[in-house]
């Protein structure tokens, strides 16, 4: 060190002096400069809020808003925080302020207003799939496409014995998969997937492919792939300008979902050219047919239709992607849950027994007469809701709901967790409790107005009667022909994580064939 300070010359030391106490003035300076920020946040925060009739909520930090003190587990981050600010409060995460409902009459009550109909810009189904019907903000396109989807699903079957009869025979090839397993411990998810996502190829495209298809295979691959980035508090919502810094998608993984999302699209518009050149008006096979033919029909009768061959392609991605994961999530959790409580899984299986039999296929009229089994069903909607936060809305014009005023373009989440487990409307809701959608006598079905597993007004999801449909024939079945076991050893923690539905882990569990 002494031989270092004798080579520097006086000069030298004063303009290293120099440049350190610049360099510590600067710091100092920055530091003076984010505190500022930070207090002019809050003043601001404060003054907006004392000002204006605007839900009530925390602060969070500059930037980051509310962001870094939320967990995985949003939905449940979103309850503590509406006990302390009520049914109706807001929370800024990123650069979004976001309007959180609580509190299934508040829920209902907004969602019954035209205001509330809206789609956020800068969604993440927005942003892979920008003519979409559904997720897009276009409301004109979505009251016109989601009327021409709920009555081609009833003109294709769906109330009456040929989309059931598809489903059954789905239903078959997935039974004999588990019982080729010969009672080994096996993933559900695995033949699941494929048999899901065919009752949507029969739908849409008439057909269905063998589990090992490779087309079979392309799409369960991508839709898997794809559904990893969908998310409600995804980095592109929250901060719409992170796509601007470059390699962002590909940090954010986001490049590998919206491959995913044009893999499957690429097949999607090779199926519609197939259906083009052979489209028979006399003979009208799939989804695909019957819009083909309402796109010509509306080209001639309306010029402001939006009826598109890209509106197609659109249509069929969401409908593929919604309905094949959306119930085989649900399906999941009742496999789960009936291993977990065997003494529930017996009396379902009585009542199978009383009513079907061993052999009798089940028939979804069968359910008016299987009180038991439509309460376990529901219940499991209820105690595990899959979809705990609701796909955003946005307001479209200023508002008001539970008496606070809510702006033209705020974005808006009702949370359906805390909805279904509210101690003001269900007595011990963290229980798992079939009865409770029982009536007095045993026999009837009582379901609360307080229950929305497929959300409230005119945004509920068009999808739900072929749910139900899927979700009673696959239990229904499975149970009439197994008894569902967890593997030696193994006791259920039903740990699960929230993306845009509420997955459970992966889990083995063992199908045991009763004849």
């Amino acid at each position: 060190m002494d031989y270092l300070n004798n080579l520097l010359t006086p000069t030298l030391k004063n303009d290293i002096e120099t440049i350190i106490h610049e360099i510590s003035t600067f710091q100092y300076q920055i530091l003076f400069g984010i505190c500022a920020l930070f207090v002019a946040y809050l003043i601001g925060n404060l003054i907006k809020r004392i000002r204006s009739n605007f839900p009530p909520g925390p602060i969070g930090i500059p930037i980051f808003g509310y962001m870094p003190f939320l967990s995985e587990d949003l939905h449940l981050d979103l309850i503590k925080l509406g006990e302390k600010y009520g049914d109706v409060f807001s929370v800024r995460l990123g650069s979004q302020t976001i309007v959180i409902l609580h509190g299934a009459d508040i829920i209902k009550e907004a969602f019954a207003k035209p205001e509330f109909l809206g789609r956020p810009p800068n969604a993440d189904l927005e942003f892979v799939n920008p003519f979409s019907s559904f997720f897009a903000g276009d409301v004109h396109a979505w009251k016109e496409q989601r009327r021409f989807v709920v009555h081609s699903m009833k003109d294709l079957g769906l109330g009456r014995t040929k989309i059931e009869d598809d489903i059954m025979d789905e239903v078959h090839h997935f039974l004999e998969v588990l019982r080729n397993q010969n009672g080994t411990p096996v993933d559900v998810k695995g033949p699941l997937s494929p048999s899901m996502s065919n009752n949507i190829c029969a739908l849409i495209f008439g057909k269905r492919y063998e589990y090992e298809d490779r087309d079979r295979k392309m799409l369960d691959k991508n839709l898997e792939q794809a559904i990893e980035f969908f998310t409600q508090n995804s980095l592109y919502t929250l901060f719409p300008w992170i796509l601007s810094i470059p390699f962002s998608m590909k940090f954010l993984k986001i490049n590998k979902s919206v491959e995913a999302v044009n893999n499957m699209r690429k097949f999607f518009v090779t199926e519609i050219n197939k259906h083009i050149k052979s489209l028979d008006p006399r003979n009208i096979r799939d989804f695909i047919d019957t819009y083909l033919l309402e796109m010509k029909s509306q080209e001639k009768q309306n010029p402001n239709t939006t009826f598109s061959n890209e509106r197609l392609i659109s249509n069929v991605l969401d409908i593929f992607a919604a309905g094949s994961e959306t119930v085989r999530t649900s399906i999941l959790w009742f496999v789960y849950s009936m291993a977990a409580f065997p003494e529930v899984q017996k009396k379902v299986q009585q009542e199978i027994l009383e009513v079907l039999g061993t052999e009798r296929n089940p028939e979804f009229l069968d359910m008016k007469c299987m009180p038991y089994t439509h309460a376990v069903i529901l219940e499991l909607m209820r105690w595990k809701t899959i979809v705990p936060l609701n796909i955003m809305h946005y307001t479209l014009a200023d508002t008001k709901v539970g008496g606070y005023d809510i702006p033209k373009g705020t974005i808006v989440i009702a949370n359906f967790w805390q909805a279904h487990n509210d101690l003001r409307y269900w007595d011990e809701p963290e229980k798992f409790k079939p009865e409770r959608f029982l009536g007095k006598d045993g026999k009837t079905i009582v379901k609360s107005k307080y229950f929305m597993p497929f959300s409230v007004g005119k945004r509920a999801c068009p999808g739900e009667s072929m749910a139900y449909l899927e979700m009673f024939l696959y239990f229904t079945s499975m149970l009439q022909k197994f008894d569902i076991v967890f593997p030696p050893g193994v006791k259920p923690t039903f740990e699960a994580k929230l993306a845009i539905n509420y997955r459970l882990e992966p889990y083995k569990v063992r199908f045991i064939p009763k004849c």
